[in-house]
């Protein structure tokens, strides 16, 4: 797991680094760049310094220096100096004699360069004088010790504050990282206390500005955690009492028909039916946890068509319901779904118009503007207008007091319909009785 601390060092101190080091670079080429200029000017000032004692003695040029002069003039506490004064062809006039013999395109200026005597780094100065009639050129040179020691000083000068600042930084990212995560690890703290089922909303105006979103957003999520885990407790409370019944009836109707009898037969009737209601509502409920998209995240999604789901279960209706006429209208209905959930959906729709509408039940599939529709209407008494809306809910029936159904036949087509994007509408079926209409999502 990636660490945040480690993450905004990884994101501030390479900039920083690369930052601090091109200011130290600028830093370190202008002052090497001063001091070389500087340390060049004193060596040019000994070149410049022998032009006075040249002399012309008859055909011959001279240095005319005495031993103390000349002491004066290599006096250098660090380097050794050296100079060299030679006529036009380069013969040496005065000087060193190792001193290399230098070159220049301009004579009218002092030129600087680097070279070696003897294997040894030195830097030597040149200048072109006028000594009567002829033409010499002056080098001065010296060692190198003094101008790598003063490299060496500017380079740690310039880096040192660089490296403290980029040690100050850190320092100070993990410090204020540790001190401003602290509402964050309290925040924790009070989560990790809290019991699993404490789904209370956290404080929001003590936090920090920072903090907030992520608070709210908690919140959030412990409020719909909240109410899908009230609904859970009364889908639970409601599925147990609906149970309940017809486990019991189905108790009591085979005691009665152990006992024998002329009316065991007709209690071993009323056993089946009610074991055939227990099977009904057991098949919903699972119907129902399948739809739903928190117990049942994923599901085949694929291309089918609802024509031919309505036809594969077409049978089995038309033997479920020998009392009523069940009609088929069936044009092509793309969509991409689950054909086993959209298969459901029809069945629950068939079941509740042959249960509790007429005599004559129609079934049409078709598509309209590129949506597939499903439409089941029956010519039975109808729902009211004030309830189309609270049948969709669980365990919800127009009629409380009868044993027919578990009111969760439309619960499940309104989940299926919801997952596959699709809206359910209820009206009036145009020759009475009741219509639903699935409009479903276009084919992508």
């Amino acid at each position: 797991m990636r660490s945040l601390r480690f993450s905004l060092l990884a994101w501030i101190v390479p900039p920083l680094a690369i930052v601090g080091l091109a200011a130290a670079g600028g830093a370190y080429v202008f002052m090497q760049h001063r001091l070389t200029a500087a340390y060049d000017q004193d060596l040019g000032d000994i070149a410049r310094a022998l032009v006075p004692y040249l002399r012309v003695n008859g055909q011959k040029i001279e240095l005319v220096f005495n031993e103390q002069s000349d002491a004066v003039l290599r006096a250098d506490s660090n380097d050794q100096i050296f100079y060299a004064v030679r006529d036009e062809e380069g013969r040496l006039i005065a000087g060193d004699a190792s001193v290399p013999k230098g070159e220049a395109e301009d004579r009218e200026v002092m030129t600087f360069w680097n070279t070696t005597r003897d294997g040894h780094p030195i830097r030597a100065a040149m200048l072109y004088a006028r000594v009567a009639s002829t033409t010499v050129s002056v080098v001065a040179a010296e060692t190198m010790r003094k101008r790598d020691s003063a490299a060496r000083d500017a380079l740690l000068s310039a880096l040192a504050p660089s490296v403290l600042l980029i040690f100050a930084v850190v320092t100070a990212v993990m410090f204020g990282v540790r001190r401003g995560l602290e509402p964050l690890e309290r925040l924790g703290g009070v989560l990790r206390r809290r019991a699993s089922r404490d789904l209370r909303p956290l404080p929001e105006h003590t936090l920090a500005e920072e903090l907030r979103p992520l608070v709210h957003a908690l919140n959030g999520m412990f409020e719909r955690l909240d109410e899908s885990q009230a609904a859970q407790e009364r889908f639970i409370a409601n599925a147990a009492h609906q149970l309940r019944t017809p486990i019991a009836g189905l108790v009591t109707q085979l005691d009665l028909a152990a006992g024998g009898g002329p009316e065991a037969g007709a209690r071993l009737a009323q056993a089946r039916l009610a074991a055939q209601r227990l099977a009904r509502l057991a098949q919903q409920i699972l119907s129902l946890a399948a739809a739903d998209p928190v117990s049942n995240a994923k599901s085949a999604r694929a291309p089918c068509d609802l024509a031919e789901i309505v036809r594969s279960r077409a049978a089995e209706w038309v033997q479920a319901a020998p009392k009523a006429e069940i009609e088929f209208d069936l044009s092509p209905a793309r969509l991409r779904g689950d054909a086993l959930l959209l298969g459901e959906l029809a069945a629950n729709l068939v079941d509740n118009a042959t249960r509790y509408g007429g005599t004559v039940v129609r079934i049409s599939t078709g598509e309209r503007d590129g949506r597939a529709w499903l439409e089941v209407q029956d010519n039975g008494r109808g729902i009211p207008v004030e309830a189309r809306t609270r049948i969709f809910e669980r365990f919800q029936r127009l009629e409380a007091n009868t044993t027919e159904g578990s009111g969760l036949g439309l619960a499940i087509v309104s989940e299926i319909a919801q997952r596959h994007g699709g809206e359910v509408a209820v009206d009036d079926a145009p020759g009475g009785g009741t219509r639903v209409t699935v409009l479903f999502a276009p084919l992508s």
